[in-house]
C-alpha cells in the first residue's frame, strides 16, 4: 500500500485516519500560532496583516517596527516574526485569522472544558512554537521519576491523540465539512 489512510494496529479505538490527523493537527497548529502572537484577542495588529492573505517580509517589518514605535519590548514575539522571516513559512495558510481561530478556540473551550489536563496538553504542544512530544514526556519524566521516559512518551503520544480525536468531529461541524 502506498498511500495508507490509516496508521497503527487495525481494531484500535479512538484513532483518526492519517489524512484527519493532519487536519486537525493543522487547525491547532494555526489555533496555537493565533493564541501565542495575538495574546487570544482579536483584532491585533498581526491578524490584521493575514487578511491580505499573503505574509511579506516587509509587512512583518513594519509590525516590528510599530510595537519598538510604541515602546513594547516582547522578545519573545520578536523571535516568533524573526523565525517566520527566516524561515519558510510566510504563508498565510500556517496561520488563521480572527474569525478562524475565535472558531477554533470556542470548539475547544466547549469540548475541554471539563477536560483541563487535555487542555493543558494541548496548549503546551501547540501554543506559539509549540513543545515537543519529547520535551513534554521530560518534564513528565521530572515530575514522576519512577516512571520511565518512555512511558512518559506513551502517555504524552495517548493524551494527545485522545484530545486530537475528541475535537475532531465538533471542529469538523464548526467549520462545516461534511
Amino acid at each position: 500500500m502506498i498511500y495508507p489512510t490509516n496508521t497503527g494496529k487495525s481494531g484500535e479505538h479512538l484513532r483518526l485516519t492519517t489524512l484527519e490527523s493532519v487536519w486537525i493537527q493543522g487547525k491547532l497548529r494555526m489555533w496555537g500560532r493565533w493564541s501565542y502572537i495575538g495574546g487570544g484577542k482579536t483584532g491585533n495588529m498581526f491578524n490584521q496583516m493575514l487578511t491580505s492573505k499573503k505574509l511579506t517580509k516587509t509587512a512583518i517589518n513594519e509590525a516590528l517596527r510599530r510595537m519598538k514605535k510604541a515602546g513594547l519590548d516582547k522578545p519573545e514575539l520578536e523571535a516568533f516574526l524573526r523565525d517566520m522571516i527566516n524561515g519558510k513559512q510566510k504563508s498565510w495558510l500556517v496561520h488563521c485569522t480572527d474569525s478562524e481561530a475565535l472558531i477554533i478556540d470556542r470548539v475547544i473551550g466547549e469540548v475541554l472544558a471539563e477536560h483541563p489536563g487535555l487542555l493543558n496538553v494541548l496548549s503546551q504542544r501547540y501554543v506559539g512554537r509549540g513543545m515537543s512530544k519529547r520535551r513534554m514526556a521530560e518534564l513528565l519524566n521530572e515530575q514522576y521519576p519512577e516512571w520511565a521516559l518512555i512511558t512518559c512518551r506513551r502517555r504524552v503520544d495517548q493524551w494527545l491523540s485522545i484530545a486530537e480525536f475528541i475535537l475532531y468531529s465538533p471542529m469538523r461541524e464548526a467549520f462545516d465539512y461534511a
